[in-house]
């Protein structure tokens, strides 16, 4: 693997034994540097556990994770830090993991809240006898606090807070161990990883906002081969699309059922430990695993289905087909199997016959599922898009977004600009959690010359006055405006760019 300069930097303080925070835009390559650091601890036979905040996102990184709340034995994390630290120190198993692990990789960081954090530290100093941070485990965590947030429970707020808030955090992750990936390797185009820094940091051009209002309802190239797949913010949508282009295909349907493995191979010491195992414990853990996959139970194809491909998987001839990689069926081989013709982007495509994919369980040997890897793919939801690369998408990115981070996290999938066809657009849906860009803002604050709060629009920068300022209340994109009374905390940021701070989240206006 070739790094990055900061990839370097923080693979090099990984091997230092030090606790690390990796962060950076979508495409940097952070799950890329995780499972390198993996390969590299199994070398060295420290015993590593990968973990991430949702199951999706633990089968995406293909080695060996599990959800953090699987690995902890906090199970679905309800009660108080004390009931729960009680929960693990009563379960042998459990301990036994604490006490054993050597490092701990936590993968999509942006979704742990401050209480999950301080649960964890709090369970690790506890089971291992150790006043460090999280028992003196040493700590990999990776993400983007500009990409989707903490859900949190109303009736507790702190499950609702990011973990970053925690006070412990900057003792357990100091300010030069976090590591802030800048080379993106998803997008080739100098432009649309301009456009994309932006959109992630809310701190929009007028040039950059006319780009986007242009790629609204613009013609579809006719050379595609493959129609855009269209992201939408919400199930309902994504549903209804792809059950009314199924309808469409004149032709028979095949039905392709998920299997349930009882007897993958297994070492001497797996197998002795089976033996231990109960049917429950069996049936839970496959109900768990078909429950966490991207892919339904049954997916029902046609010649001409458009499909997804989502996980990476070595072709015959060496080459890799990605998980995003997109296709058509273009018909069943004879042992039933879809062949699919994929594009590679470039006008050109390939065809395979897609078989069965195993997930095996990372808790109880010689049992897993299998179903095939695809998902249909005329329309998807953003949050299930996560980690895949499209060579083109037609996203919503309009009225219907209602998170923070989400246009950011549909655009980020597009590895360029000639891909990205928008249905519709608003700037105002552009919305940044306003303690999100303090934390980055704290971070940088050594290496940036900070600048003086003003009520109204004076000096810019050294001897640039901007005379009549663009400040509203709403991320409306206006070429003049006033200074209006809902305005607080007003604070240039560059020569084009003004922000607005609400009170949960800010709203990006644009300035020319």
């Amino acid at each position: 693997m070739q790094y990055s300069e900061e990839q370097q930097i923080a693979f090099d303080k990984y091997i230092q034994g030090e606790n690390i925070f990796i962060t950076g835009p979508g495409g940097t390559g952070k799950s890329a540097l995780i499972k390198h650091m993996k390969q590299n601890a199994d070398s060295r036979c420290k015993i590593i556990q990968v973990c991430a905040l949702t199951g999706c996102a633990s089968v995406l990184l293909e080695c060996k994770a599990r959800t953090l709340h699987s690995w902890s034995g906090i199970g679905l994390g309800k009660g108080t830090i004390e009931q729960l630290i009680k929960k693990v120190q009563k379960n042998k198993n459990y301990k036994a993991i604490w006490k054993e692990t050597d490092i701990l990789v936590v993968d999509e960081v942006s979704m742990m809240s401050l209480k999950l954090f301080e649960t964890l530290d709090a369970i690790g100093k506890s089971v291992r006898k150790d006043r460090r941070p999280f028992g003196g485990l040493q700590l990999i965590f990776s993400g983007d606090f500009y990409q989707l947030p903490p859900v949190g429970d109303k009736d507790d707020l702190d499950t609702s807070k990011f973990c970053f808030e925690s006070e412990f955090w900057f003792t357990t992750f100091p300010k030069e161990n976090h590591v802030q990936l800048q080379k993106i390797f998803r997008q080739n185009d100098p432009v649309y990883q301009s456009i994309l820094n932006q959109v992630r940091e809310g701190r929009l051009k007028r040039s950059t906002n006319d780009i986007l209002l242009s790629q609204v309802d613009r013609p579809k190239d006719d050379t595609l081969t493959i129609k855009p797949t269209k992201l939408y913010p919400t199930r309902n949508k994504v549903d209804s699309i792809n059950t009314s282009e199924m309808d469409k295909l004149e032709c028979d349907e095949k039905e392709f059922k998920i299997k349930y493995h009882g007897d993958l191979e297994m070492t001497a010491k797996e197998r002795l430990y089976r033996t231990q195992v109960t049917p429950e414990q069996i049936k839970v853990e496959l109900q768990y695993l078909k429950g966490n996959l991207r892919c339904d139970e049954i997916i029902k194809l046609k010649v001409g289905s458009q499909v997804m491909c989502i996980v990476n998987t070595e072709l015959a001839n060496g080459e890799m087909l990605c998980n995003g990689s997109q296709g058509i069926i273009k018909k069943f081989a004879i042992n039933g199997n879809p062949v699919i013709q994929f594009s590679k982007g470039n006008n050109s495509s390939f065809e395979i016959t897609m078989n069965y994919h195993i997930w095996p369980s990372e808790n109880i040997p010689g049992i897993g599922v299998s179903q095939l890897p695809l998902i249909l793919a005329w329309a998807l939801t953003i949050h299930k898009a996560q980690g895949a690369t499209l060579e083109v998408a037609e996203i919503d990115a309009g009225s219907s977004i209602f998170e923070c981070g989400q246009t950011y996290v549909a655009l980020s999938r597009v590895k360029s600009l000639e891909g990205l066809y928008l249905t519709s657009y608003d700037a105002k849906k552009i919305r940044i959690n306003k303690k999100v860009r303090e934390f980055y803002t704290s971070l940088n604050e050594d290496e940036v010359t900070a600048v003086a709060v003003v009520s109204e629009a004076t000096v810019v920068s050294e001897a640039t006055v901007v005379s009549e300022a663009t400040v509203v209340s709403e991320a409306t994109v206006v070429s003049k405006a006033t200074v209006v009374s809902e305005v607080k905390n007003v604070k240039p940021l560059n020569l084009t760019e003004y922000e607005y701070k609400g009170d949960e989240t800010t709203k990006i206006i644009i300035l020319k």
